[in-house]
């Protein structure tokens, strides 16, 4: 009787192939990895003025400065002072390949750092600079 076996020996036996759930987790996993969005936050908190007359300027691309309140620059989401800022425009310039810089600046900000990001700007090579306003009456609160 060696070729018998009996139901307690063939229960012992049994086993769970998770090699199938295994392979859906993995799937499941590379989809939230591929369909995350992250979100490109800036440091500085930024009030821009009023402009009655104004084009949207579209931004992929560009170069972006934005000025605090404080005079503090952000360049392309990196703190930056304004003695390093002309290198930095020059690196940044290059690597996108854009001559456009868009100035953001905080309406309360003093006349005279955005006209020293200006001339910074232009001897860095930039051929053109705008300066980003929002339309009367869509002043952001909070």
């Amino acid at each position: 009787m060696a070729g018998r076996r009996s139901l307690a020996d063939e229960a012992n036996k049994v086993e769970l192939n998770l090699t199938s759930l295994i392979d859906a987790v993995f799937l499941l996993l590379i989809f939230f990895m591929v369909t995350t969005v992250f979100v490109k936050s800036t440091t500085l908190k930024i009030d821009l003025p009023d402009a009655t007359h104004y084009d949207q300027i579209e931004q992929e691309k560009k170069l972006n400065l934005r000025i605090s309140a404080e005079g503090k620059l952000e360049m392309n989401s990196r703190l930056v002072g304004m003695g390093e800022l002309g290198p930095f425009l020059r690196q940044e310039k290059f690597r996108t390949g854009s001559a456009t810089l868009i100035i953001t600046a905080d309406h309360k900000t003093p006349h005279g750092y955005v006209i020293d990001a200006m001339e910074v700007a232009t001897s860095a090579g930039v051929e053109k600079i705008d300066l980003e306003t929002e339309e009367p009456g869509k002043r952001k609160t909070g």
